[in-house]
């Protein structure tokens, strides 16, 4: 291994033991927390080794020491859990599925991506994203009664503690910076930008964090507003559309996986009887949901992306207790090969933040939560992967509100 060699190197490290396919896909796409000096990491096809692009050689040393405590981490997760689905529909459309649709959506300039794992968008995809999001709001207020409310896109960093974020995504977390409040530092980083050409970030010792973060989960700011509280009834719902943010590095793309989007969240809190009533419920809810805008999908268990360093216990725990469901939808990579990706969830906390927010459940038990987020944008992408462009093959409901 040389180490003095500067430009681009390829290297091959060993995996601490063989590693099957769902755990390689979560290898390469967790890669992109291991060092901004590696460009990817693509692991072999028998699961044995790992092939590393390293940016700059004369890195080549620390990035692989890296490498293998990542990887030797990651080969402790335990897969080949029973998969079991808890709800589908199938589409009705029988047209093939469109390729290119972030491409032809940017072309059309419906949707406008800057790069940074940030879109803006209009037309048709702006009337989608706003009737996906009115239907679930309208069914979860028919049949749980939810109340309607709204919560800030800023929270503070110790509610994020509380939440046990920094613990399992570290890596995901947005930190919210201002320059120091100091005359001089203001005006040197005012001078500086002038008449620069690009902008000129303050110094690292001129940003002040006061604690504020970026919120990356939208049910986490609901539960402090219960705290110290001791429930009137059953249990209560409680939905809104959330702004979530979530550091993805280099795996942002198009609207498959961005670092700002949108989700429509129900959030259930009361007694455990309750809870597991209302997540049995909301499945036939996620069937009329996809049944209205005629799209293949599924309800089946799954597991966070945790951080390496406690992803085998975290998804072990996730996986044998079957606390979390995801809404699974197929889609194209970009070679055009059919993919699934999970367009929201389906949740259980159970006492975790009845626990942390000292909420008492009706029955003087500390209260259960559970939480279902759907993924505006990707039911977005989902639906015009499955129907194309051409309005009539649309459901006629759906076709009249998007293309008018």
């Amino acid at each position: 291994m040389n180490t003095m060699q500067g430009g681009a190197v390829s290297v091959r490290i060993d995996m601490p033991m063989a590693v099957d396919m769902q755990v390689a896909d979560d290898i390469e796409r967790e890669s992109v927390f291991v060092s901004p000096k590696l460009k990817s990491m693509r692991v072999s096809a028998d699961g044995m080794s790992a092939v590393l692009e390293i940016c700059d050689g004369l890195y080549t040393q620390e990035v692989v020491e890296k490498a293998y405590r990542f990887v030797a981490a990651m080969a402790k997760q335990r897969s080949g859990f029973e998969i079991k689905t808890f709800a589908t529909n199938v589409r009705q459309d029988d047209g093939p599925f469109q390729s290119g649709v972030n491409e032809e959506l940017m072309r059309r300039g419906w949707v406008y991506d800057y790069g940074k794992g940030q879109v803006a968008y209009n037309g048709p995809v702006l009337r989608l994203a706003r009737l996906i999001n009115e239907i679930a709001g309208n069914l979860y207020e028919k049949h749980f009664d939810a109340v309607d409310g709204h919560f800030p896109g800023f929270i503070d960093a110790e509610m994020l503690h509380k939440c046990g974020y920094f613990d399992n995504h570290p890596n995901q977390a947005t930190f919210v910076g201002n320059v120091v409040g100091d005359f001089d530092i203001i005006e040197e980083f005012r001078a500086a930008n002038s008449c620069s050409e690009g902008a000129i970030m303050p110094k690292a010792e001129h940003l002040h964090h006061g604690g504020m973060c970026m919120n990356p989960a939208a049910c986490f700011p609901a539960y402090p507003t219960l705290q110290g509280k001791r429930l009137e009834n059953a249990g209560f719902a409680l939905s809104w559309l959330g702004r979530v943010f979530r550091h993805e590095g280099r795996n942002a793309s198009g609207l498959d996986r961005l670092n700002e989007f949108n989700v429509r969240e129900i959030v259930f809190v009361g007694t455990g009887d309750y809870v597991a009533d209302r997540r049995r419920r909301a499945l036939p809810l996620m069937v009329e949901l996809a049944k209205t805008f005629d799209l293949d999908m599924e309800v089946q268990t799954a597991t966070d992306p945790f951080f390496a360093t406690v992803s085998a216990a975290k998804k072990f725990y996730q996986s044998t207790q079957e606390v979390k469901n995801e809404i699974l939808m197929p889609v194209l990579d970009g070679k055009g090969v059919t993919k699934k990706i999970a367009c929201g969830s389906v949740n259980l906390h159970g006492r975790f933040f009845g626990e942390k927010f000292d909420i008492t459940a009706h029955d003087g038990g500390v209260a259960h939560s559970g939480c279902i987020g759907l993924g505006i944008e990707r039911w977005v992408l989902a639906a015009f992967t499955q129907h194309g462009f051409d309005p009539m093959r649309w459901p006629v409901g759906v076709r009249d509100r998007v293309f008018g």
